[in-house]
Formats: structure tokens, C-alpha cells, sequence
């Protein structure tokens, strides 16, 4: 194989339509009733040393199953191995419904569904067909327009991962660029399709470097919310704080601004550096128990013989606790969350425990972590600091989506059992070190392989 770089970019609009269910708001009644921005699948090919491909989809989450069926359709496609592709999803929440819970009940989701993913194969495809030489180039940009909402003034990662391809004669072919920041800025009081920020930054992106495919890649993002979010409170729940449409492009067009100054100031290169590998480990999910059973019980002053089913559950901690002192509120809600998790785990890891796949990738200097989880901020730090290098990023909701991954010292902070991201986690708190201890492995392999 060639050690020059190589490169093929594709964007497939999304079959979308009116009337069909959004995804990523429990909150949200009726489907979806106008077309703000175009939906995309867009991919991103990258052939040196070895190669790679990147999918990525404007829609909120993706089963683990549905993105092994992509990779496997890419792969007879292709030929390329599933270890050299990544299926991800910018994770907005005015997306169209992906069939989650459809497959949780053991059914098939409707055509609709299948047709997300075919144009997700059909992006893989012809970005892979359209390899020609070209040139990568790596840069850095700031962004704030998060907030932590785990806890006020808790960690923050501003960083931009800027990634520039160039076709060899100089034309832009593709940006892509990772931040940790949920696309949430809409609430679930909107019914428009919309990638949400993203769309913004990506049409900035577009503006200064015409020609280029502007692809987001969700980064360590779990516990951020657009600034226009406060912090996540149990106390609150029920309530939301979607802005408009005027407000999410601001956001957006400030990370689009400072993508695009980015990438117009890289130098791109003809580097061979691009490889990936991956591997499983096997992670402990939370466990259920009678204590917490109970405990759950009595915050809804329920009789310990009853047997509500997981959505009387949410339903019944929003009627019972209302009206209670937020404190008291927060307490008894985190009582039945804490009970929820164990329940709700082992459907989500498909027993007590599962083998969790870490995806590795040297993209030139870039070293990503792709994690079929939403990681929090400290996991995304955490790996900067194990491989010493600030080209070093975690990607999120890649490959799937198990649910939220707190970093161990998340699981021992203050008032942690109120945490909704600790609470809504699939697995024991050593699951991200154990995660990104094999990432590391992973990642000095391709090291060597490399030459680096």
C-alpha cells in the first residue's frame, strides 16, 4: 500500500419526513413538522500507511448492532476490516428517531430506519471510490460555548481538534473537527429537523474554505450542555431550556468561526500516518438489588410489594416528588434513578457484563479514542494526560451507544449519587480507566507500526 496520503470525502442527505418521531427529548409530543437544515450522512477517507474510514451521521444515537451492520455492508463493499471504520453520530437531539427502543422490544424498525443507514453506506462508499492524493493538515481552535452541567464550574475542555484535507493540488476537501459540547441548544418544544449547532458551524466551515465537507465528530461531551443550559438538576427534572433557532446559530457559527480561522492557518502534508486498530474488553455492568429496590420504593412512599415497571417509575418520580423542597426532591428522585440503573444495565450491556469495543486511530498526529459511550469531560482529559499529547482526543457515541461513561473520579465527588450522568451510566466506575488502559495498548501499537 501506498505511503502518500490518499483521500475521499462524500455527504448523502438523510431520508427524512414530516410526520415521523424525532429523537432525544422524553419530553417531546408529535413528530417531526418542518425542515430546518439539511440532515447528512458524511464520510471521510484517509489511505497511508494503512487507512481508515469515518461515517458520521446527523441523527442522535445508534445501537451497537445497527452500526455493525453498516460496517459490515461497508466492508463487503469496500473491502476495508470493521477495525478501520468508525460509525458515529453527532448526537443532536432534533434528529430523526434511529429505532432504539424498536429493537429493545425484539422488533424491526420501519423502513424509514433502514433507509438512515443506507445512506450511511452509500457515504462510506463513495468516499472510499473517490481516493486520490492528498494532503492532511492539523490545527487547534478554542470554543466556549459550553458549560458543565454536572456541577457549576466543573471541568471544561474549550479544545477543537481541526483536521484539513486538501486534495493534492490544493482544493479543500474536507474538515473535520471534534468538540466536547452537546448538540442540546434546542429543547423538546422543537419539531423542526436540525443537526442543531453543528449545522451553523458547519455552514461557517463551508463559507470559508468553499468546497470543504464540514464533519462534526462529538467529543468528550457527557456532562456539557450549550451554555444557554444550566446545570443538570435532578430537582428540575421535567423542565427544560431550549432556545431558538437565532441562538443556536450564534453558537454555532462561533465554533464554525473558529474551525474555519483554524484550518485556513494549517499547513497540510503529505503524511502516511494514518492507521487503526481495535479490540474488546469485558466491563461489569451496574447491578441490581433488592436494597436499592426498596429504597426506591419508599422515596415514592410505594408499599415494598409493588411491582411498577420502569416507565411508572419515571412517571411516578415527577408526580410524587413534586412539590418538595428541592433538596428532598433531589434526594428521593436520586433514589429511584440509583435503583433504575441496575435495572436498565443489563439491557443496555446484554447482561452483567459485556465486551465493550475501543477503536484506536492515528490520523497523521492525531490520536483518537473511539468509545461506543458518551465519555465525560475527565475522560477526554484523562487520555490527553496518559498519551502526553494534545493531539489526543477521545470520540464519543462511536460504534454504538451504551450510555454514559464517568470518569472514576466522577463516581467519588460530592453529592455524585445525584449526578444524572453517574446515574444514567451502564457500567462500574472502573470502566473508563479500564477503557482507556487498553486504548493505550492499542495506541503504542500503532506507534510502532508506524514508525512514531
Amino acid at each position: 500500500m501506498a505511503t502518500g496520503l490518499q483521500a475521499g470525502t462524500s455527504a448523502v442527505a438523510l431520508p427524512v419526513e414530516l410526520g415521523a418521531p424525532l429523537m432525544g427529548y422524553g419530553l417531546r409530543t408529535g413528530g417531526a413538522e418542518a425542515f430546518h437544515d439539511p440532515l447528512y450522512a458524511r464520510a471521510l477517507y484517509l489511505q497511508g500507511a494503512s487507512d481508515c474510514l469515518l461515517v458520521s451521521l446527523d441523527v442522535c444515537l445508534i445501537a451497537p448492532a445497527q452500526a455493525d451492520a453498516v460496517r459490515a455492508e461497508l466492508e463487503r463493499a469496500t473491502g476495508l476490516p470493521p477495525e478501520r471504520i468508525v460509525v458515529a453520530s453527532v448526537h443532536t437531539h432534533s434528529g430523526p428517531d434511529t429505532g432504539l427502543a424498536t429493537l429493545a422490544a425484539g422488533k424491526a424498525p420501519p423502513d424509514r430506519v433502514k433507509a438512515l443507514f443506507a445512506a450511511a453506506v452509500r457515504a462510506g462508499r463513495e468516499a472510499v471510490s473517490r481516493a486520490a492524493p492528498a494532503r492532511l493538515g492539523l490545527a487547534h481552535a478554542t470554543a466556549r460555548i459550553g458549560r458543565n452541567r454536572r456541577q457549576a464550574g466543573g471541568p471544561l475542555d474549550p479544545d477543537v481538534l481541526v483536521l484539513r484535507v486538501d486534495a493534492a493540488r490544493g482544493a479543500p476537501l474536507a474538515v473535520a473537527y471534534l468538540h466536547g459540547c452537546h448538540p442540546t441548544a434546542l429543547g423538546p418544544e422543537n419539531l423542526a429537523y436540525s443537526a442543531d449547532w453543528p449545522w451553523a458551524a458547519g455552514a461557517r466551515i463551508v463559507e470559508a474554505l468553499p468546497g470543504a465537507n464540514p464533519l462534526f465528530l462529538l467529543g468528550a461531551h457527557a456532562d456539557v450542555d450549550p451554555r444557554t443550559r444550566g446545570v443538570k438538576d435532578l430537582a428540575d427534572t421535567g423542565r427544560t431550556r431550549g432556545v431558538g433557532f437565532a441562538e443556536v446559530e450564534q453558537l454555532g457559527r462561533e465554533v464554525g468561526d473558529a474551525v474555519a480561522a483554524a484550518a485556513l492557518a494549517a499547513k497540510p502534508e503529505d503524511t502516511g500516518a494514518i492507521a487503526a486498530l481495535s479490540a474488546r474488553v469485558k466491563l461489569a455492568a451496574h447491578a441490581e438489588s433488592e436494597e436499592d429496590r426498596a429504597a426506591a420504593l419508599a422515596a415514592l412512599e410505594l408499599p415494598p410489594d409493588a411491582k411498577p415497571g420502569t416507565n411508572d417509575f419515571f412517571r411516578l418520580e415527577t408526580e410524587r416528588t413534586q412539590g418538595l423542597a428541592p433538596a428532598e426532591r433531589r434526594e428521593r428522585i436520586a433514589r429511584v434513578r440509583r435503583y433504575l440503573r441496575g435495572r436498565m444495565a443489563k439491557q443496555f450491556a446484554g447482561g452483567t457484563e459485556a465486551e465493550v469495543e475501543v477503536q484506536v486511530l492515528r490520523l497523521g498526529a492525531a490520536r483518537l479514542a473511539a468509545l461506543p459511550l458518551e465519555a465525560c469531560v475527565d475522560v477526554g482529559l484523562d487520555w490527553k494526560e496518559r498519551t502526553g499529547s494534545r493531539d489526543a482526543a477521545v470520540l464519543s457515541i462511536a460504534n454504538g451507544w451504551l450510555r454514559y461513561l464517568p470518569h472514576p473520579r466522577n463516581f467519588a465527588e460530592p453529592a455524585a449519587h445525584t449526578h444524572y450522568e453517574v446515574l444514567m451510566s451502564t457500567f462500574e466506575p472502573d470502566a473508563a480507566s479500564r477503557l482507556l488502559d487498553l486504548a493505550e495498548r492499542l495506541d503504542a501499537k500503532l506507534g510502532v507500526e508506524l514508525g512514531a
